[in-house]
């Protein structure tokens, strides 16, 4: 029995995925590179499991104290989870564009999104963004599929998807919200509006932040102020605003390669000015990319803009642009552009090929300095090694706590010093809660107790802390490797008897 077209592209589908996947297993056992300060702080959350946290909710920490439960703590151990939801993720973004179009579209869907920094960051890097965007890709197929067929299966597949999401970043707080949008403005489905499913599903997905709800609810709302702070703010003038506007269309452009993400935004745009003429499936998929991307355009004049936060918006995005490249749509006058489609992903090849040898050929081959982008995740472990030494000599090692100036500091030490121990953070007097270490209860139990404290080379310590401490000794510099030429300078001091703590406002 001969295959169908829809066989064979699933089939390389399948193969592709399944190369991918076990080239980043093997690369995170030969990559030369630490876990990042946010790596590092979120594996920390894990040791002190709650139903929230300062910044996030609680899936990450219960997935990193999981893995790292089983295999040990290493940074392949933390990472692990990365490598498998960005699988589940890439498959589930298969099957939308399968089930959206035809297996065609899905497996060049698949081509061209693996062929970003982007992607090769979530199937590496274990950040929240990991999980909510495997969340976000497999409810974008649950979804459809159930608006095809009605089927109580996706009902509650899209619920638990947008559910388990919650639980990972506030952002998939936007996709019930999406669908809802979608409904509205699309003439096929807007009698779905009249029927309960849609709210039960949105209900069900909130009713996950139930628990991270209930610990806010016992810890000031402290995430709830946070992500308020992150959505507000203004800019003075018109240059802030356009060089902030500058910075997120420069970061943009990194994450997605430039031809790639420019050929996205202007068909986008170009399908979205025709909007009540174009099919179903691109509505759909413009209305979970291009609204999205438009609010954090405008968002960008006010505000500096990460440049993971709109890193969901995309995987719809490359489903339209990889079904308008294979001829399943068209954009009228646009469609001269696709035969930029395989230059762009092939250009995106090239770049990652670049991007996985980089940890390797700065070492060995360039001298990049901090143009290399890696060089913020190279050296923690060496300086963890130099932290415990330093420790091991201090006049009280057991009667001494490692204290942080800067989270990173807290974070990077708790992992990499031997024996894990248990760090903190200066904040300031009074204390300025701006991290999960504010939160956890301070070193009272350690009054008596000496300080190893760290911070930058070169700044020097905070003057509130005299007070706190009988002395503040400097220990000297230590400047450890992180690639050719350029190295890391951290100051070393011994804060004598600890004598209280700040005291949060």
């Amino acid at each position: 029995m001969l295959a169908t077209k829809t066989d064979l592209w699933s089939r390389r589908a399948l193969i592709l995925l399944a190369a991918v996947s076990v080239w980043r297993l093997f690369y995170l056992f030969i990559v030369p590179l630490d876990l990042g300060p946010d790596e590092a702080y979120y594996w920390d959350w894990s040791r002190q499991l709650a139903f929230g946290y300062y910044s996030k909710p609680p899936m990450i920490a219960w997935l990193n104290a999981l893995t790292t439960g089983i295999f040990g703590v290493s940074a392949v151990a933390v990472r692990l989870p990365a490598v498998f939801l960005g699988a589940a993720g890439l498959w589930g973004l298969f099957l939308a564009g399968r089930r959206l179009f035809a297996a065609e579209v899905g497996f060049w869907t698949l081509v061209v999104w693996l062929a970003t920094p982007a992607a090769a960051a979530l199937g590496l890097i274990m950040a929240t963004d990991v999980l909510m965007v495997c969340c976000w890709c497999l409810a974008l197929w649950t979804l459809w599929c159930g608006l095809e067929d009605d089927a109580l299966v996706w009902k509650l597949a899209t619920t638990l998807l947008i559910g388990f999401g919650t639980l990972s970043k506030q952002m998939m707080l936007v996709f019930p919200l999406l669908m809802l949008i979608f409904l509205l403005l699309s003439r096929e489905d807007r009698a779905q509006l009249k029927r309960p499913w849609p709210y039960l599903v949105t209900l069900g997905g909130l009713l996950f932040l139930l628990p991270p709800l209930w610990w806010n609810s016992q810890n000031d709302w402290i995430t709830l102020r946070h992500t308020a702070d992150n959505i507000g703010g203004n800019n003075p003038d018109l240059l802030a605003r356009l060089t902030t506007f500058g910075e997120f269309v420069g970061s943009q452009l990194g994450l997605l390669t430039p031809m790639s993400w420019l050929l996205l935004i202007v068909l986008a745009f170009g399908l979205a000015l025709q909007f009540r003429r174009q099919p179903r499936q691109v509505r759909y998929l413009l209305c979970f990319s291009l609204i999205g991307l438009s609010g954090f355009f405008l968002m960008s004049f006010k505000k500096s803009i990460n440049p993971n936060w709109p890193a969901v918006f995309y995987p719809a995005g490359m489903i339209l642009l990889a079904a308008w490249a294979r001829n399943a749509i068209s954009a009228g006058r646009l469609d001269r552009l696709r035969r930029l489609f395989g230059p762009a992903w092939k250009f995106g090849v090239v770049l990652l090929l670049i991007g996985y040898l980089l940890p390797f050929i700065s070492q060995t081959v360039l001298e990049l300095g901090r143009k290399d982008p890696s060089w913020r995740i190279r050296g923690w472990q060496a300086a963890g090694q130099k932290t415990g030494e330093i420790l091991a000599q201090q006049p009280r090692p057991d009667k001494t706590f490692i204290l942080g100036i800067g989270r990173k500091h807290s974070a990077e030490s708790a992992f990499y010093v031997p024996g894990n121990p248990r760090t903190y953070r200066w904040a300031g007097d009074p204390a300025v809660v701006s991290s999960q270490y504010e939160v956890w209860s301070p070193p009272l139990d350690k009054i008596g107790w000496d300080a190893l404290i760290l911070s930058d080379g070169g700044k020097p310590l905070p003057a509130d802390m005299a007070k706190y401490f009988t002395s503040l000794i400097p220990l000297g510099t230590q400047e450890i490797q992180v690639g050719g030429e350029l190295r890391r300078k951290l100051d070393y001091y011994r804060g004598g008897k600890l004598q209280g703590w700040p005291q949060k406002p």
